[in-house]
Order: structure tokens, then C-alpha cells, then sequence
């Protein structure tokens, strides 16, 4: 669409023409999905957006505390089972 009017794609021109397409074509029709214009919802939407908290909380992290001990052999059999059903097979 670009190179028929002579300009040079570059990423600079085509974030420039994608975000102008999305202002004017995209966000201005109606969605099939949500049955409005994605601009609109937008608008709605970001009313009830919260805000992030205005600092990181710190956790005090106790390790050793309610820490499971897990068994480290294996709940399944080795495969090396198999080979007794299946000799001869291969």
C-alpha cells in the first residue's frame, strides 16, 4: 500500500501508517464480538481499571517453614518391565 505512493518502509513509516490505520479503520467499526467500537470500549473499560500499587510490597520469606519432604523414588516402575511383555516383538 505503502510502495505504489513511493514511500520507503522502514519500521519508523510503518509503526507511523499501522497506528494511524488502527485510530481510523480499527478502533472506529463495530466489533462483531462485542458489539461496539473498540475505542468506545476502551473508554468504558478504563474507568474501572485499577491502578498499580504505588510500591512493592516486601514479604518476609521463612524457609525452612512447612516445607514437604517429598519421596524420591518413583510412584512408576522402570521401564526396563516392558521388555518381558514384549520379547520377540521388535
Amino acid at each position: 500500500r505503502l510502495r505504489p505512493m513511493g514511500i520507503t518502509v522502514d519500521v519508523e513509516t510503518a509503526n507511523r501508517h499501522g497506528l494511524r490505520w488502527l485510530h481510523d479503520v480499527a478502533n472506529q467499526r463495530k466489533h462483531e464480538t462485542i458489539q461496539a467500537r473498540p475505542c468506545d470500549r476502551w473508554l468504558e473499560e478504563q474507568q474501572s481499571m485499577l491502578a498499580l500499587p504505588p510500591e512493592k510490597k516486601e514479604y518476609d520469606v521463612h524457609p525452612g517453614e512447612n516445607l514437604v519432604n517429598f519421596d524420591k523414588h518413583p510412584l512408576h516402575h522402570p521401564l526396563s518391565i516392558y521388555d518381558s511383555f514384549c520379547r520377540g516383538v521388535a
